[in-house]
Parts: structure tokens; sequence; C-alpha cells
């Protein structure tokens, strides 16, 4: 869609920019050990952004930015007054989002330039962490970066190749209203906290237990606390009710917190019910993991076997999760978004076609990895198809070699040679087409058009 294509375009053309008017590549100035330390002082003290998450996953570099708006529009009061003049202006990101992604995307490649560990990806994850929970995801090779900075490719091009999508985090709705709890745990009276939360559905002494005393009003001689989220996970339970694991710590108001034992502080875990009516989460129900015995000591509450809920919680949803990125997947994903492109904006394919859905997958074997091209197109006025027929008909032709030409200039431009073949899929057709890379490079010399690599014998 056009909307996700224009959304970065301006963010990313200054990206690479200044990508451009770098200079010469640092030599390494941030250490594989500091990477993390690094993207935070510099996005703290040169944009004053506090609240980044940074990953690393093999050689891949995640980033996650919550931001308090992501989008200029305001989606509920859109769909209520019915005053979208499209999508494109419902889904444009705020000037301060704008602002801050693009200070993000610079300090990234700052440190991944100029450092020794050899990073092969980069993933940039804005998220809308207030109202809509929707996020913007950048995803990026490095050598793309080096790339552009020495003019090898050209901003247009490198722009291509930065895989941008729109998505919606259903973590990040869950967990707002936790967030806000344990935030309110530091200015609120327990009265306060009691009403806003449970309407008088819970005792003050029960809160108080809840939470090991640690939940105090502030004008209480005794300390407050500070509350850090240590780790946040969700799963839904029902169409509207969902479970939200919190792993917190209660440090005492003057312990800066950063230590696994500061004095008086406790690390506890809760479980949260949380209804999920008309899209706003509230919370239902505590279940401490936790109680304080005779004694004093902190105990784990014997939870009977089937619901040992940690031993399955890395399958639970988070809010940043991040994934190592492969070369081949990824190529596959950024040639469906270019051919997509391709395709919306050819007259001869939109005056030809009715419908056209297409995507490519890269297939990871042992012995031979492939990629294929799946295909599911109606022509205009034609509408009774053979396996011949259809595939070898003039507008398909001009399809597949539009989408093919895209595929080998590609490949060859990232000089990856990683596949065996090409694997067409016609969806009206239970047979396929294997296109083998020599052929292809045959096709992309222009010594073999499509017509003649689809009438090769098949495998």
């Amino acid at each position: 869609m056009r909307y996700k294509i224009r959304i970065f375009f301006a963010v990313l053309l200054a990206f690479a920019s200044s990508l451009t008017a770098g200079g010469c590549i640092q030599k390494s100035s941030y250490p594989a050990s500091a990477i993390k330390a690094s993207l935070l002082e510099i996005c703290r003290k040169e944009y004053g952004i506090e609240d980044i998450d940074v990953k690393i996953v093999e050689d891949t570099l995640g980033v996650y930015l919550p931001l308090k708006k992501l989008f200029a529009a305001d989606f509920k009061e859109a769909a209520v007054t019915g005053k979208v003049r499209n999508l494109e202006t419902l889904f444009e990101p705020s000037p301060e989002a704008l602002e801050k992604v693009e200070d993000v995307l610079f300090s990234i490649s700052r440190v991944i330039l100029s450092t020794d560990k050899p990073f092969k990806f980069y993933v940039l994850q804005a998220t809308d962490i207030e109202k809509t929970g929707m996020q913007l995801v950048l995803s990026g090779y490095v050598d793309d970066i080096k790339r552009v900075r020495v003019s090898d490719i050209s901003r247009t091009e490198y722009r291509k190749r930065v895989i941008h999508e729109l998505r919606l985090n259903r973590a990040v709705l869950w967990h707002h209203p936790v967030r806000e709890f344990f935030k309110d745990l530091e200015r609120l009276t327990g009265g306060q906290i009691q009403e806003k939360y449970f309407k008088g559905g819970i005792s003050p002494a029960t809160l108080q237990n809840l939470f090991l005393n640690r939940l105090r009003p502030r004008q209480d001689a005794a300390p407050s606390y500070r509350w850090e989220v240590l780790e946040m996970r969700s799963t839904p339970i029902q169409k509207s009710e969902a479970l939200v694991y919190a792993h917190v710590r209660a440090n005492p108001s003057g312990d800066s917190g950063g230590s696994k034992s500061g004095a008086g502080a406790l690390e506890l875990k809760y479980l949260f019910l949380l209804s999920t009516v008309e899209d706003e989460a509230h919370i239902l129900r505590i279940i401490p993991f936790q109680y304080l015995n005779q004694d004093g000591t902190l105990q784990s509450i014997p939870f009977p076997p089937e619901l040992q809920i940690e031993r399955n919680l890395d399958q639970w949803e988070e809010e940043f999760p991040l994934q190592e990125l492969i070369l081949g997947p990824f190529l596959a994903q950024q040639l469906t978004r270019r051919v997509q492109a391709l395709v919306s904006t050819d007259e001869r394919i939109q005056n030809t076609f009715r419908d056209i859905k297409i995507n490519f997958e890269y297939h990871e074997e042992k012995e031979k990895s492939y990629f294929s091209l799946n295909l599911e197109a109606a022509l205009r006025d034609f509408n009774h198809y053979t396996r011949r027929s259809l595939v070898f008909h003039e507008d398909m032709l001009y399809l597949l070699t539009l989408s093919s030409r895209e595929f080998v200039d590609v490949l060859r431009s990232y000089k990856f040679r990683d596949y065996q073949y090409l694997r067409l899929n016609v969806e009206q057709d239970p047979n396929y087409w294997i296109l083998g890379r020599d052929n292809l490079e045959l096709f992309r010399r222009k010594k073999m058009d499509i017509q003649g690599m689809l009438s090769l014998p098949q495998i």
C-alpha cells in the first residue's frame, strides 16, 4: 500500500543524506561490550530521548523507541467524527515522532559503523504506547548503509532496501495499564489506588499485603518505594480478557536501582487479569507469586503444575520481540515490497488485471535452498484458464518478466547466490515451474526471455 511507502520517505531520505554527508567510516569507537550503553547515552545526551531499549540477537541490533504519540491524527476522534480524508493522512506520523525516529536512526548508524562487532542487520521499532499500540518497524541491511555512504547505491535505491511495516502491538495495549499502576504506586495514597483501580472491591489491608507493605501513601513516615519493571509479558485468554505477567523490583526511594540487591529492595512477581473491552484494558485482579511467611522471609506461592506459568513465558507476547534477521528471508520480503510497488504503478498491469496478490518466500534447505514466487492473479476479460493459456498469456508474461527482472537485479546487487532456483507458484494451477539460477542469469543478460524459461522441460 502506497501510504506505507510514503510514511518514511522524508525520514529515510534525510537519514540517507546524513549518511552520505558523514565522510569516511570511523575506526571502532564503540566496543561490542558497550553497544547498549553507547546507544542509550547518545540518545539521552544528544537528543533527550530517555526510554529506548536495545537488544542484540546474533548479528542483528534492535532498538525499541516508545512514543506517547506516533500519529498526527487522533484515531478515535477520526473514527467517531468520520473526518478522515484518506488513509495517508490517518497514518501520517507526527512531526515530533518523525524527528525522534530520525534521531534514533542516525544514532544506530553511528554505532554500527563504528563498532568492532560485525552487525549485519538493524531493526528500529517505534511504538505508540499510550493510545493505539500501532508501531512502525524499520529493518535494514548494514552493508546498504555502507554502500550509500560511498555512493555505491543511490539514496532512492537505499530507501527501497529498507523494509518498513505498520503493525499492531497488542502487548503494548495490555501492558499500559499495568505500567501506569506501578507508576501510581509511587505517587498515590493507598486510598487513591483503591478508588482508581478497584472501586472499593478490595480492602486497604489486602492491598497492602499484596505488595508486602511496600504500598505506602506519600504522607506516611515509612519510606516510599520506586517500582522498576524488569520484565512484562502477556497472553490473551478469552475474547475480552488477557493475562499480564510482571516481574518488578521495589526499591526504597533513596536507592537508585540498577542493582539486584540494594538495601531493602525486593524483586516481586505478579499476574494481572485484564478486561480488554472496547480496545481499552482495565485491571480486574492481581495475583501475587509470593508472600511473607511468619518469620518475614519471602516465600513463593506453591501453584499446581497446570498453573506453572513461568515455564511457558517464552511463548507469551512482549513489547519488543527481536529475532535474528537472515539475508535470504530479508531479500524475499524486500522483493515482495518492491514488486508490489512496481505492480501498483504499472499502467498496463492495472488495465489488464482485476486483482493481483504477489509475494516472494525464501526456503532454506540443507542441500538446495530456493526462492518461490507466489502469484494469485486474475486477468480482465479472461475467465477460462488452462495451465498453458494462463501462464503464457501475453499480459501474464509481462507481469512475470517485470517480477523476474526485479528478482535477478536485486539478488545480483546483493551478490546473493545461496539458492538453486526460483519456483513459480500460480494460485489457479496445482503445478509449478522451476526457473534455474543459470537460466535466470541468461534472462538477466537478456539472452533468454521468460517464455523461453517457462517452455524448458521441468524437473
